[in-house]
């Protein structure tokens, strides 16, 4: 094998390996909202000014004779303070330190003040894993410029350099949503970065693959292309009902009677998974003619019967929590498979 086709399977095992990883950041997420985590860590990058996050109360409380560090953070009657310089807290520390030079002041950004241990790891595990994705997005970059100046292919370069912008982006909008106590408009901003890092990754392993492009009708094909269209419209339809989710939920609304309290996004949300499946069934007819059947879409069938499953699970037994993160992990495989299969297909 010569040096350039290498680097050409380093580069596309480095695309699989991202992959994986979005799934399991995706998993994380999931798991960090349904358990209501989201703001166990109230600042960030920090964690209560920790890089490692405290296990016990007590390590964000205010105890006579211990010494605090500049930037930590400390809930104290039910307010959350950051410090603003080095001090030692005694029973006399509130008389002399007051005004604006005080060491101690009250949090700026918002007032989230409460300590649990669970939902502090929780969201920083999720964060840990974040940082992981770019990881091998930095060493699929690397490995995308000694391929460029072998190859002259300067595609897997511009698929490395746009993961990598939807990664800041993506760090960028979670330092907003915790600044401002997690903003559930923002979920669907977090999903388009997502998907936009996907995208650039499965790209990226369809131009670095040595398997040739196979062959399809051209009316399954286009149902295909079809619908994957749907398919992403109908995950960022999801993602404004999961908004509406959590603000009903905010508002004391019970998991039973969330469904008829959802706004009409729901019932067009509901409209579209319709027209998935019965673009799915004219997609089966024509695989049922094949004479080569490719793998990859008995597993889109399968991965799309699992979603459908859990999708009418979340309709009649009032949401339950676990079904929402296994909802949006089938819905986000299904996008990738039907991206997949249409990059490496060509119409017959």
């Amino acid at each position: 094998m010569s040096t350039l086709q290498q680097t050409k399977k380093r580069l596309n095992t480095a695309g699989k390996i991202g992959v994986v990883c979005m799934f399991l950041i995706i998993i994380a997420g999931s798991f960090v909202r349904i358990t209501g985590s989201g703001m166990g860590c109230p600042d960030w990058p920090k964690c209560f000014g920790y890089y490692i996050p405290p296990t016990d109360i007590s390590t964000v409380s205010l105890e006579e004779g211990r010494s605090y560090s500049k930037g930590q953070m400390v809930i104290y009657n039910d307010t959350l303070w950051i410090t603003n310089s080095d001090f030692q807290y005694t029973k006399d520390f509130w008389k002399s330190n007051s005004g604006n030079e005080a060491a101690l002041k009250v949090y700026p950004k918002h007032q989230y003040a409460e300590f649990n241990s669970f939902h502090t790891w929780t969201e920083y595990i999720n964060r840990l894993l974040t940082g992981l994705l770019g990881l091998p997005i930095l060493v699929m970059t690397f490995l995308a410029l000694i391929y460029y100046k072998k190859s002259n292919d300067y595609l897997p370069v511009v698929y490395s350099v746009f993961a990598i912008v939807m990664i800041l982006f993506e760090a960028w909008l979670g330092k907003m949503v915790v600044d401002k106590n997690l903003n559930t408009s923002t979920i669907t901003l977090h999903m388009v970065g997502s998907l936009g890092i996907l995208l650039s990754l499965l790209f990226l392993i369809r131009r670095t693959n040595e398997k040739e492009n196979y062959t399809l009708p051209p009316v399954l094909r286009k149902a295909l292309s079809f619908f994957f269209i749907i398919h992403l419209v109908q995950l960022l339809l999801g993602t404004q009902v999961r908004e509406s989710v959590d603000l009903l939920l905010e508002n004391g609304i019970a998991r039973n009677i969330l469904i008829e309290n959802l706004p009409v996004g729901f019932k067009i949300h509901r409209s579209f998974s319709i027209l998935i499946v019965i673009l799915a069934t004219m997609m089966y007819l024509q695989y049922r003619r094949l004479e080569i059947q490719p793998r990859k879409f008995k597993y889109l069938f399968v991965v799309l019967g699992f979603e459908i499953l859990f999708g009418v699970g979340m309709a009649y037994l009032g949401i339950p929590r676990v079904l929402q993160p296994l909802h949006l992990l089938f819905s986000i495989i299904l996008f990738a498979l039907s991206g997949m299969i249409l990059l490496e297909t060509k119409k017959k």
